[in-house]
């Protein structure tokens, strides 16, 4: 049994209509997960770089620089100092949000291009 050519075309517009909801709900909450990761990430690398100077990251840095053959016979206690003195915590959020900000526009892209999703509402 076939369905009625009205019912066939109803369905199959049902359809179309649902792919594109569908498509547009998967944009807008890539969308807003990207901007919330985009903003977290910007806030935690501002705290990391202002924790940097609080725990003297830079001057730990900067001896790299100035005194570079004192440094290698003590890279061990150098290396550790720089290692305790890392924000450990903002540096893992920073990582995630960019991880998350990755995924959440690989899931925009891959959407518009599975559903051809600009193309079908050119057509309505």
């Amino acid at each position: 049994m076939e369905p009625s050519e009205n019912l066939r075309s109803s369905i199959i517009n049902r359809i179309e209509m649902e792919e594109k909801r569908d498509v547009v709900y998967r944009i807008v909450l890539g969308g807003t997960i990207s901007l919330a990761s985009m903003s977290m990430m910007i806030v935690y690398v501002l705290n990391i770089i202002k924790d940097a100077y609080q725990s003297g990251l830079s001057e730990y840095i900067s001896l790299l620089f100035s005194d570079g053959a004192l440094l290698i016979s003590y890279w061990q206690t150098y290396t550790m100092s720089i290692i305790e003195s890392l924000p450990v915590v903002p540096i893992t959020i920073v990582v995630v949000s960019i991880l998350i900000f990755v995924w959440s526009i690989n899931m925009i892209i891959t959407s518009i291009k599975q559903e051809r999703f600009f193309y079908k509402l050119s057509l309505n």
